[in-house]
């Protein structure tokens, strides 16, 4: 466990060591301009196809759960910055908030999220923060057919449980009716298939936490935790991200890109992590036989963290190379873990800082190519901002 604080007054070095984010385009089609808390949930929810939501600059303590259900919509703030628009949550970590909880679940499953996405497709989200959220800033259903999902250059800030939360394929959208009542089996493949959210973009976003998780009412103890959560998604690109701080209240948090449950064609490269629990997991040790297929870990940035810097489980044909992992703090666990591999991974060209543990944990179906692994903590430019060019 570490309680170590990142230097949030080095963000701005931290934020160079990704590409910045180019402005989206100008807007096209129905333009609807937003001011008041109000005006952002009505709009939201009562969006026509090929339109913008654009929000003043402000901050905007949301009355309730918003949910977007409209295709070809994109919310954006007005500035380009996302520090100038806040639709904020005000609450810590409370898994039955009432106000941003009660839709879209059933009867006992509540989900508090300040952003709610179910069929819809072709979205964009842009240039905003989703601050002090009692659980999710943003979530979709999984099983609603959400594709074409674009978030880009959001902020989430002190989200405590997840800033992106995506559900299970087969779970969520159909409660709590039966197989009887809805006419057909939400569990059958070719119902997964169908309505799987694919072609997804998360890039250029911050995801960062002022302090280490406080309450512990989360049924794991304060280790209910990550920066984005998703699952069963096919062909996501996850870029040129920034996660500092995403910490359980012992040390446990889940990985701060946290991708499971028969998820392929994933590519997460270019994101740093500034002293996260966990970095990357792609598959979860106590998840179904399949959660990974097809997918690419390669030229991420790990600096601290007490648990692993990568995991990779339940999978097959996964490529992780060419990633920069140093962390002073980790003393039980394997800087990166790859287990339960069906048919081959691969492991190479990693620049990894010598750990009390041995470097990789890996099974028999992982090739380990060559990797650089020594005391490099003189090597390295500037730990504390993420810098590792040697």
């Amino acid at each position: 466990m570490t309680t170590r604080d990142p230097i949030f007054d080095n963000l701005p070095a931290m934020l160079k060591q990704v590409k910045t984010a180019n402005p989206l385009p100008k807007a096209e089609g129905k333009i609807v301009h937003v001011s008041t808390p109000w005006d952002i949930v009505h709009a939201i929810e009562d969006a026509e196809e090929n339109s913008t939501i654009i929000i003043a600059k402000g901050r905007y303590v949301m009355p309730r759960d918003t949910i977007l259900s409209t295709h070809h919509v994109t919310i954006r703030g007005e500035t380009g910055n996302r520090e100038d628009v806040i639709l904020d949550g005000d609450t810590e970590f409370d898994d039955q908030y009432v106000r941003l909880g009660t839709r879209l679940m059933s009867g006992t499953v509540r989900a508090p999220a300040i952003l709610k996405l179910t069929r819809c497709r072709h979205v964009t989200i842009a240039d905003v923060t989703f601050a002090n959220s009692p659980k999710y800033g943003i979530m979709y259903v999984g099983d609603s057919r959400v594709h074409h999902l674009t978030i880009h250059n959001v902020k989430f800030h002190n989200c405590w449980a997840r800033g992106f939360k995506g559900t299970g394929t087969s779970r969520i959208d159909h409660m709590p009716f039966t197989k009887e009542e809805l006419g057909y089996d939400p569990t059958a493949q070719e119902h997964i298939e169908w309505n799987r959210p694919r072609h997804g973009i998360v890039r250029h976003c911050l995801f960062i936490n002022d302090h280490i998780k406080r309450n512990d009412d989360d049924g794991f103890d304060g280790d209910y935790l990550a920066g984005m959560d998703v699952m069963g998604i096919k062909e996501f690109h996850v870029h040129d991200n920034v996660f500092v701080g995403i910490r359980g209240k012992n040390g446990g948090g889940r990985g701060s890109i946290f991708i499971w449950i028969n998820a392929e064609d994933v590519i997460v490269e270019n994101n740093l992590f500034m002293h996260c629990d966990k970095a990357i997991s792609l598959g979860n040790p106590s998840g179904p036989e399949w959660d990974i297929s097809n997918s690419v870990v390669r030229n991420n940035t790990i600096v601290g963290g007490s648990n692993k810097g990568i995991e990779i489980q339940h999978g097959d044909n996964i490529d992780v190379h060419d990633n920069r992992i140093c962390s002073s703090d980790r003393k039980e666990f394997h800087a990166i873990q790859i287990q339960d591999i069906h048919n081959k991974a691969r492991v190479y060209n990693n620049i990894i800082q010598t750990d009390p543990m041995d470097t990789f944990n890996c099974c028999d179906a992982v090739e380990i190519g060559e990797n650089k692994i020594g005391d490099f903590i003189n090597e390295f430019k500037d730990i504390e901002s993420g810098d590792l060019r040697m």
